[in-house]
């Protein structure tokens, strides 16, 4: 067997992300596009906010993740 296991459903676009600010994706080479294709959910909130930040930060410095079966207090 020869070749990537993965298989190619498209083509990449010729650029690379290197950070977000809020609604914004800006490349490596500092050009900004507005995130049209961040994903269903996953960015509703935009890029970098720094309240999202902080929460993340504190949540996962006590713990990132269990099961819906079970309850985290607060």
């Amino acid at each position: 067997m020869s070749g990537s296991a993965l298989y190619e459903t498209f083509a990449r676009a010729p650029l690379a992300f290197d950070h977000g600010e809020g609604t914004w994706l800006v490349t490596d080479k500092g050009e900004r596009y507005l995130d049209f294709a961040g994903g269903i959910a996953v960015n509703s909130l935009g890029h970098s906010h720094p309240h999202l930040v902080a929460a993340l930060t504190e949540q996962a410095a006590k713990l990132w993740h269990v099961s819906n079966l079970y309850e985290i207090p607060g």
